[in-house]
C-alpha cells in the first residue's frame, strides 16, 4: 500500500531556448542602469562558476561537516525473522543500504554502489533484498536484488531504455513475482507490469492506460491489483484490477465525483480494499470498500484537514498504520482493520516521519522521524502499546550542540486567512536582529515541516533566522488550501510571498536590511518570483533548480507532471499569455540581487536549461550571480561531497553580499 502523491515539479532535459530580449533596462541598487544584451551576445554564457575555496568558504565547509556526518538512517523494514531490519543510510555519504540487529550492534553495509538506492524490501525467505537505483540521480530507476551478506547483486530490470519503475510490490502468495508501475519520463502513458524477483528478464505488461497512473496494492495472492489513475493532484480513480486479464472494474469514487486518493491496500484475507481519500471535501478518511466498490465502514482522521501521506497494512493482527501531515508536523495513526476504529496515535516528538512496514507477526510497524535538532532515526513502533523504541544507538559525534527556537506562527494573509510558518531563531535571541533566511518549499503542493534539515541548522548556527512560510498551496492544511493556488489563483499565492516575507522583516529578530530569498524547485521559482516582484524586501537570492520560463519548462517537462500541472499553472497553448506573465524570465529585467544559482546535469524533473536561462540572462546585464552545477546529480543533492560544496559556497556567497 504505497503513498500516491508524486513530488512535483519534474521534467526532463531540454535544449535551452534563446533568452528573450529585455529592452528596458533595469536600475541597480544605487541608481544607475544594467543594460541587457540581445541573446545572441556571444559573451553571454552560462558555465557553471569554479568553487572560489577561499578561506572564509573552508572555514564554514569544515563547521558544516559537521552537520552533513550526522547521518540519516530512513526506510527501515524488517527481515522476515524479526530479529534484523535493513534500512538506507546516508552515513557513508550516499543513501546506501545497510543492515543491523540489535539497536547497539554495529550496522553493516551490504552492498558497495556508486549511485544511491531507496525502496528496499527484505525477501520471503530471508536471505536477500529487493531495492531500487537510478544513475547519477537522474530518477530511471531500476530493480535489484542482493544477499544479505552482499554477494550476488543482479540487476532484475535491465534495460537499454531509461525508464522509471515504481516500488515494487510483492504479494505474500506469489513471492517469487513482483509488480510495479513503468513509464518512459517524456510520457504520461503508464504500464502496470510483472517481473520475477529472482532472475533477469523482460517484465510482462498487464495494464496500460495513456495518463498517469500508479500501482498501490496487490492482493495477497497476486491475482488482482489496485490501480489508481492520477489525471491530477484533485481528481483521482481506483480501479481493481484482474492480473489475467486485464479487466478493470471502477472502485471509487462514484461516477462525476471528484477525489484525492492517498494510498489504497487489501485488507490481510483480500476480501476489502482499504482506502484513503479526502472524498472531494475537508475531511481525510479511511474507507474500507468491498471488491464491488460498496462502502463497509468509514474512519475519520482528525484534524479533519489532514493530509494522509501514506498507509501500511499488517499481514496479521488486523492493524493499518496510517501517516498523516498535520501541517508543520507528522502523526502516526494505528487503526483497526475490522472496524475501522482508532487503535491509538503514536506519542511521537514534535516532528516529522513516516510509518513504514509491519513485521511478518504484524506485532511491530518501523518508522522513521526526525526533529528540528535531530536527525532521521529509525524506530520501532510496538502495536499493542503505540510506544516507540529507537532501532540505532549509534552516536552521532560530528554534531555541534544544538540551540533553536522554534515555533510556528499563523501570519495574517491578505484575505483574513492565516499562512501557518515555521520560525527557527537561535536560542535566547529573540531580541537580537539577525539576518534572515526565506525558505519556501518546493511542490508547489506539499509542505514545510518541523523535521531535521542539516543545512537549516548550519545556517541558524551561522546566526540567520530561518523562516519557512506555507503558503497557500501547501498540503496538510486542508484540500482548499492546497488548491487555493490552481491556475488565476496563483497570484493569491504570490500575495502570501510577499505578505509573509514583509512580516518577516518586521520581527524584533529581523535585520530587514538582510533578508535572503531562498528556495529548491518551487521554491527556486518562487525566489525568481520574489526577485522580480518585491525587489525592495530582499537583498539576495538562492534558486536550486527553480523554473525561470513555464512555457519552456511545460515543453521539456515529463508527461506525468505536464498534466499535473495542466491543474496547477495552466494550458500552455490555452493559457499562454498567463503564463507568460507568471514566468520570472519575463521580468527579469526587475532582478537587481545578487543570486546563487545551483542545478543538477542530470535533473529529469526541472532541467538545467531552466537555470541556464535565469544564470545567461543576469550574466548579460551584469547582476552578481554565481552558478554551481553537479554533474552526478539530478533533482537532488544526494551526495555529501555535493552537499559540503553547494551549502559552504552559498554561506559564503551570503556573506559576501550582506556585508
Amino acid at each position: 500500500m504505497r503513498s500516491l502523491i508524486p513530488w512535483i515539479l519534474v521534467g526532463c532535459s531540454g535544449t535551452p531556448k534563446q533568452v528573450a530580449d529585455v529592452t528596458a533596462p533595469a536600475p541597480t541598487p544605487n541608481g544607475t542602469e544594467i543594460s541587457t544584451p540581445r541573446p545572441s551576445d556571444p559573451t553571454v554564457d552560462a558555465r557553471p562558476d569554479p568553487a572560489t575555496k577561499n578561506a572564509r568558504e573552508t572555514e564554514v565547509a569544515a563547521k558544516l561537516a559537521g552537520y552533513l556526518d550526522a547521518f540519516t538512517n530512513t526506510e527501515p523494514a524488517f527481515t522476515p525473522d524479526g530479529k534484523r531490519v535493513v534500512f538506507v543510510s546516508s552515513r557513508d555519504g550516499l543513501p546506501q543500504l545497510y543492515i543491523a540487529g540489535k539497536p547497539d550492534e554495529p550496522a553493516t553495509r551490504i552492498v558497495v554502489t556508486k549511485e544511491r538506492v531507496t525502496s528496499p524490501i527484505p525477501t520471503a525467505e530471508g536471505k536477500s533484498v529487493i531495492f531500487r537505483m537510478d544513475t547519477g540521480a537522474d530518477e530511471n530507476w531500476s530493480v535489484f536484488r542482493v544477499n544479505l551478506d552482499g554477494t550476488g547483486l543482479v540487476e532484475l530490470t535491465p534495460s537499454t531504455r531509461k525508464l522509471d519503475r515504481g516500488a515494487p510490490i510483492i504479494p505474500t502468495g506469489r513471492p517469487s513475482t513482483m509488480f510495479f508501475h513503468v513509464r518512459e519520463r517524456t510520457s504520461a502513458k503508464t504500464s502496470i507490469v510483472s517481473a520475477s524477483t529472482t532472475t533477469t528478464g523482460e517484465p510482462k505488461v498487464i495494464f496500460t492506460d495513456d495518463k498517469p497512473a500508479f500501482l498501490a496494492g496487490m492482493s495477497p495472492d497476486g491475482t488482482r491489483a489496485i490501480v489508481i489513475k492520477y489525471p491530477s493532484r484533485s481528481e483521482n480513480h481506483a480501479v481493481l484490477l484482474e492480473v489475467e486479464s486485464g479487466k478493470t472494474t471502477p472502485l471509487f469514487p462514484a461516477p462525476g465525483a471528484k477525489v484525492s486518493i492517498a494510498s489504497a491496500g487489501f485488507s490481510a484475507d483480500g476480501k476489502r480494499v482499504l482506502l484513503t481519500t479526502d472524498n472531494g471535501e475537508e475531511q481525510a478518511l479511511v474507507l474500507a470498500l468491498d471488491l464491488a466498490g460498496k462502502q463497509r465502514a468509514k474512519y475519520a482522521i482528525s484534524p479533519a484537514t489532514s493530509t494522509i501521506v501514506g498507509a501500511r497494512i499488517a499481514k496479521t493482527g488486523g492493524l493499518m498504520a496510517v501517516t498523516t501531515s498535520v501541517g508543520s508536523r507528522s502523526e502516526l495513526h494505528l487503526i483497526d482493520t475490522r472496524t475501522l476504529t482508532k487503535r491509538a496515535t503514536v506519542g511521537m516528538p514534535l516532528g516529522a516521519g513516516m510509518a513504514f512496514e509491519f513485521s511478518v507477526d504484524g506485532k511491530r510497524i518501523a518508522a522513521s522521524w526526525s526533529t528540528a535538532t535531530s536527525p532521521t532515526e529509525i524506530y520501532a513502533i510496538d502495536t499493542a502499546t503505540a510506544k516507540a523504541e529507537v532501532l540505532r544507538k549509534e552516536a552521532r559525534p560530528s554534531l555541534p550542540k544544538i540551540a533553536i527556537d522554534t515555533s510556528v506562527v499563523d501570519v495574517p494573509a491578505f484575505d483574513g486567512g492565516k499562512i501557518p510558518t515555521n520560525v527557527y531563531v537561535p536560542a535566547g535571541e529573540q531580541a537580537t536582529r539577525h539576518p534572515i533566511i526565506l525558505w519556501y518549499h518546493g511542490g508547489p503542493a506539499a509542505v514545510e515541516t518541523v523535521g531535521w534539515r542539516s543545512f537549516r541548522a548550519f545556517f541558524v548556527s551561522l546566526g540567520y533566522v530561518w523562516v519557512e512560510p506555507n503558503v497557500r498551496g501547501s498540503t496538510g492544511y486542508g484540500r482548499a488550501y492546497e488548491a487555493a493556488d490552481n491556475g488565476p489563483k496563483r497570484l493569491d499565492a504570490f500575495k502570501d510571498i510577499e505578505t509573509s516575507s514583509r512580516w518577516a522583516a518586521a520581527q524584533p529578530w529581523a535585520d530587514k536590511d538582510r533578508v535572503v530569498l531562498f528556495g529548491g524547485s518551487y521554491g527556486g521559482y518562487t525566489t525568481l518570483v520574489g526577485l522580480t516582484r518585491w525587489p525592495d524586501i530582499y537583498r539576495v537570492g538562492v534558486d536550486a533548480f527553480g523554473v525561470a520560463n513555464l512555457e519552456t519548462f511545460m515543453a521539456t517537462t515529463s508527461g506525468l507532471i505536464r498534466e499535473i500541472f495542466l491543474l496547477e499553472f495552466g494550458d500552455p497553448d490555452k493559457d499562454k499569455a498567463f503564463l507568460r506573465s507568471i514566468s520570472p524570465l519575463e521580468s527579469v529585467a526587475k532582478i537587481v540581487d545578487p543570486l546563487f544559482v545551483y542545478a543538477g546535469a542530470n535533473d529529469p524533473r526541472v532541467p538545467r536549461s531552466e537555470s541556464d536561462l535565469i544564470v545567461r540572462a543576469l550574466r548579460g546585464r551584469k547582476v552578481p550571480v554565481e552558478y554551481m552545477v553537479a554533474e552526478d546529480e539530478g533533482h537532488s543533492m544526494s551526495r555529501r561531497a555535493t552537499q559540503l560544496e553547494v551549502f559552504s559556497r552559498i554561506a559564503r556567497f551570503l556573506e559576501t553580499h550582506l556585508r
